[in-house]
């Protein structure tokens, strides 16, 4: 079998069009073979090319894990705190490195957490550490909290400092001429591609990353991320392209990017620095909720520029005189007749 499609998506249908070359994979950008099929009164079809799925063990059309149903990035996050040790999928910034990862033989070749979920004993063993962690859990959740525990738990969800991070983020920024950007808002069900796909589409073309440094960034936990053009015309013109509205005071003028049937939010950001995304999880879930306070300020007001023009009023002088007018030309239709 030359495709991984796990049975959420297959459904119970067997009948699959297949075409040679038919689309580009949205990982490592090479032309593979696409299979579609209509499952659950829909058409579906595949995003990403079999050995790309292999290498990532996850279904080649909803690109979540073979085994355990979820997003690669969440996956990876419980293996990290069950194992103990960092557990990441690193995907590849430029062309060039895209190609030579999707060289290697997806059989032998595990990215990340897919050397676990597609191994049977270590998947099973990983399964067994988290039951034991979540029994673990659900058993100090009965019991009366330590001074210490409750001192941690305090820490972690109200004490923690990400002031470090809000600093660098362009919060109190505009939708400004720059090359780099930053959204938030954003939906965790949103794929990274499908974010790249939209941007493509408005600048009109799929080349606007820059080659040479990180040009998309974006960390689901954290529900935000950023954005840098390798031109100020590319990034222009995706300014331009945005549904722009103004907060409340002070007011700023920011943009919007509908990616499938979620709105992000977009200021200019001429300071990238992925760093100011959150690096660990506890870091990445404060300033998620950070971000949502925020953006219930934006939306508190807001005026979207690009509104409906009323209609303008007609004043009563006006009805007057063309009510008058039609009466005077239906007198005269009925002299004629």
């Amino acid at each position: 079998m030359d495709f991984s499609i796990c049975q959420d998506c297959l459904g119970d249908e067997t009948r699959l069009t297949r075409a040679h070359n038919g689309a580009e994979c949205k990982i490592c950008t090479l032309p593979f073979t696409v299979y579609q099929f209509k499952a659950n009164s829909k058409i579906t079809r595949t995003l990403i090319c079999h050995n790309c799925s292999k290498q990532r063990n996850i279904c080649q059309c909803c690109m979540l894990d073979l085994q355990w149903h979820i997003p690669i990035e969440l996956r990876d996050r419980i293996l990290s705190s069950v194992q103990g040790s960092q557990v990441a999928t690193p995907e590849a910034q430029n062309e060039m490195m895209k190609r030579f990862i999707a060289l290697k033989n997806g059989d032998k070749y595990k990215v990340g957490g897919a050397a676990v979920t597609s191994d049977a004993a270590a998947n099973a063993d990983a399964i067994e550490k988290i039951r034991k962690a979540v029994d673990h859990a659900q058993e100090s959740a009965g019991r009366p909290k330590s001074t210490k525990t409750s001192r941690l738990d305090s820490v972690s969800d109200r004490d923690l400092d990400i002031s470090h991070l809000i600093k660098k983020l362009p919060l109190k920024g505009s939708l400004e001429p720059a090359t780099s950007f930053f959204i938030y808002n954003l939906d965790p069900s949103i794929p990274e591609w499908a974010i790249v796909d939209v941007i493509s589409e408005l600048v009109g073309t799929t080349f606007w990353q820059d080659p040479n440094s990180t040009s998309i960034a974006i960390n689901h936990m954290a529900r935000c991320g950023g954005l840098r053009f390798k031109s100020m015309e590319l990034a222009e013109k995706f300014r331009l392209a945005l549904q722009s509205f103004q907060t409340p005071a002070p007011k700023m003028t920011k943009g919007k990017l509908q990616v499938q049937n979620s709105k992000l939010h977009v200021v200019a950001w001429p300071q990238f620095h992925r760093a100011a995304l959150g690096t660990d999880n506890a870091e990445c879930l404060k300033l998620a909720q950070y971000l949502d306070k925020h953006v219930q300020k934006d939306l508190s007001s807001s005026e979207v520029s690009k509104s409906i023009p009323k209609a303008p009023k007609v004043s009563k002088s006006s009805k007057t005189s063309v009510s008058k007018k039609a009466k005077k030309s239906r007198r005269i239709v009925d002299i004629e007749l």
